[in-house]
């Protein structure tokens, strides 16, 4: 309150801002490169200021094994807040973000390093934000160890034995597959969540532990048409924030070497029946799980005879990004699939193909590949 000149009283509102608390901020800037397989951060290696050296063998400060990288490969210099890349005259090459550099470049935040076969991604961040990216990281790396468990291991041994590879395009992925034994039955699956990251994981572990649990109600698991409905109930697209899933799934009565199976949108499988052998796909059409409620699938039977081979795989081995020059498609996949060698070679020859193919760059989509040995 307050008086005018002549004497009346008036009203003055006042506005104070209070000062909101924060926390002590820590304005200075960590920088590192994190080393990464397959997208998956792996190592971090803090740049403190120091020249650092990457190359095959000590005394490089990051060692990286294999012959694509040369004794003395790259180097960085750090300087204040700036980061420069330098090669070495490696025969190789260093790449920044997939082009092949010749003279020294100043990296920017996010920058991918490719040196051989090896991936390192720069970072800079403020101290408490390089803390929760830590953080983070180290949860998801236990979520990916929680993935990978659900996996179930090879069968060495058996009338039905099984190897596999498996490498998400990112640390956590869509992709995911089982198989079990139950007395005279052997089931597997493969499945392909749409999407990637946790979302896509998430997805993935629910509809495993449905598989691993045979939680469908009502349903002959010895029946593949009757699963892959079930599952598309279950999992609805317009219930689970418009994800779906492909998926395979077949069992073989192992006396009679007969194997059912069903596909809901999935690539075929490829039947080998001998070593070293020619593959056929076996056909088999169905709507992606979770896309079309209360549609009906057909359960398809093959006699399958001794020796013989199933491989399974998801789009990872197949679909490669525009840019790779090289034809790929069914026929190359199942030249690697069922080249030479020990059965057990399948999944990773191909593997390594499709990488070499990429430049060794992480891949564009999850990469599953199983195959089954018959006695």
């Amino acid at each position: 309150m307050s008086e005018r000149d002549d004497g009346t009283e008036t009203e003055r509102t006042m506005i104070i801002r209070a000062a909101v608390p924060t926390g002590p901020v820590d304005g200075t800037l960590v920088h590192a490169l994190v080393q990464e397989a397959d997208g998956t951060p792996i190592q971090r290696h803090p740049l403190d200021g120091t020249t650092l050296v990457v190359g095959r063998v000590a005394p490089a400060a990051i060692v990286l094994e294999g012959s694509a990288v040369s004794r003395r490969h790259c180097m960085l210099d750090r300087a204040g807040d700036q980061v420069t890349l330098m090669d070495l005259g490696s025969t190789n090459g260093t790449f920044v973000d997939g082009q092949r550099i010749q003279e020294p470049v100043v990296l920017a935040d996010g920058a991918r390093i490719q040196v051989g076969p090896h991936t390192l991604r720069y970072e800079r961040r403020r101290r408490e934000e390089a803390h929760a990216a830590a953080s983070l990281a180290s949860d998801i790396a236990k979520a990916r160890a929680y993935v990978n468990a659900l996996l179930p291991p090879p069968i060495t041994e058996g009338p039905v034995r099984a190897a596999w590879t498996f490498q998400p395009s990112a640390s956590l992925g869509g992709d995911a597959f089982g198989y079990q034994r139950d007395g005279d039955w052997f089931s597997a699956y493969i499945l392909d969540v749409s999407g990637h990251g946790v979302g896509a994981a998430m997805h993935s572990v629910s509809i495993m532990n449905v598989m691993r649990q045979r939680a469908l109600p009502g349903t002959d698991p010895h029946e593949p048409a009757s699963v892959l409905g079930a599952l598309n109930d279950m999992f609805d697209m317009d219930k689970h924030h418009g994800m779906y899933f492909t998926m395979w799934y077949g069992v073989l009565n192992i006396p009679t070497r007969r194997l059912s199976y069903a596909t809901g949108g999935h690539h075929p499988a490829l039947l080998q029946v001998a070593a070293g052998g020619a593959a056929q796909a076996l056909p088999g059409r169905g709507a992606g799980i979770g896309t079309m409620p209360g549609f009906r699938y057909r359960t398809a039977t093959v006699d399958l005879p001794a020796d013989a081979r199933l491989h399974l795989f998801s789009d990872g081995a197949v679909e490669l990004a525009e840019d790779v020059r090289e034809p790929w498609g069914m026929p190359e996949v199942t030249a690697a699939l069922c080249g030479p060698g020990d059965w057990t070679l399948g999944p990773e020859r191909l593997y390594q193909r499709v990488r070499a193919l990429s430049g060794q760059r992480p891949l564009d989509d999850d990469f599953s590949v199983i195959t089954l040995q018959l006695g």
